[in-house]
């Protein structure tokens, strides 16, 4: 299996941590009717999740824009968005230690280490990925961005 793939993995695995940590503890509150920004926040993590196994999925199968679209969820997503909130709770951070370090510094390292290892792939392989999973996968965290930072925190 190709390194990047299984960097991949790693950067997927901690990066579900973290979402899970973050409703776990209650970040946010999904009892009763769900508000439009929590609807789609819950729909643009799931749709993330799914985009991220079609990405490998497609760069297994030697589909370069597979290989960028991953590399883009572990820029954005992992490092960008699971990652940043240390900044709120850095090491050690007493709400579910010691997951949440594992998940924000595991988000920050493997999300960056995905997209150089991505990159790196690309360049070594002679591939130029076409525009549109990569795009998808933009798309999706932007979104999902989005409604996150719009959605009310418990």
């Amino acid at each position: 299996m190709p390194v990047w793939l299984w960097v991949g993995l790693a950067t997927m695995f901690v990066s579900a941590l973290h979402i899970i940590i973050d409703f776990g503890v209650g970040l946010f509150d999904l009892h009763g009717t769900l508000t439009l920004t929590e609807a789609a926040t819950l729909v643009g993590v799931a749709l993330i999740q799914l985009w991220w196994a079609i990405s490998f999925m497609a760069g297994a199968l030697g589909n370069g824009s597979g290989v960028a679209s991953a590399g883009i969820l572990g820029a954005g997503w992992a490092a960008l968005t699971n990652g940043f909130p240390i900044v709120y709770c850095p090491p050690v951070c007493e709400e579910a230690r010691p997951l949440t370090d594992l998940g924000h510094v595991g988000s920050i390292v493997f999300g960056i280490l995905l997209a150089l290892v991505a990159i790196w792939s690309l360049w070594r392989a002679r591939v130029r990925p076409g525009w549109f999973m990569p795009a998808v996968a933009a798309a999706l965290v932007v979104g999902t961005l989005v409604s996150l930072a719009n959605t009310p925190i418990t």
